[in-house]
């Protein structure tokens, strides 16, 4: 019984501990996200956060609605890499990278009509450090 509650204190604690490391890693992310945020933008109210592993794209599907200008900011704690966005729309047609303008960490857009896309994530990186990405994406009508 004694062993059975140590294995049970430990795992839980394990679990706290990542749990922790996570949240912190989330509130890392939206401080380097946010610095790209301008005051006229309004967040979409999502947060795309997700783990990233080598060799590994993140996909996130959105919908940008006609006539609004939005903000796609992309950001990584990965060191000594640059985080890829590309915007596609469900057909895998590409509409943007950031690859094409120097890895910038966010870009602009405005839609003429509404339109659902998908949102692919990566890290270009010589030496991989598994990670996090997190995209926030703001508008303004």
């Amino acid at each position: 019984m004694r062993k059975f509650l140590l294995i049970f204190a430990f795992s839980t604690s394990l679990q706290f501990v990542f749990a922790f490391s996570a949240s912190a890693q989330i509130e890392q992310l939206q401080h380097i996200c946010s610095l790209y945020f301008s005051p006229e933008f309004i967040s979409d109210g999502q947060q795309y956060f997700a783990p990233l592993k080598p060799d590994q794209k993140i996909e996130f599907r959105t919908t940008f609605f006609q006539d609004n200008t939005y903000r796609i900011i992309a950001c990584s704690n990965v060191r000594k890499g640059d985080v890829t966005f590309s915007v596609y729309d469900t057909e895998k047609n590409l509409l943007f990278t950031n690859s094409s303008y120097e890895f910038t960490p966010y870009w602009d857009f405005r839609f003429s009509s509404t339109i659902t896309c998908i949102i692919q994530v990566d890290v270009k990186s010589v030496k991989f450090n598994p990670g996090f990405v997190m995209l926030l994406i703001g508008y303004k009508p």
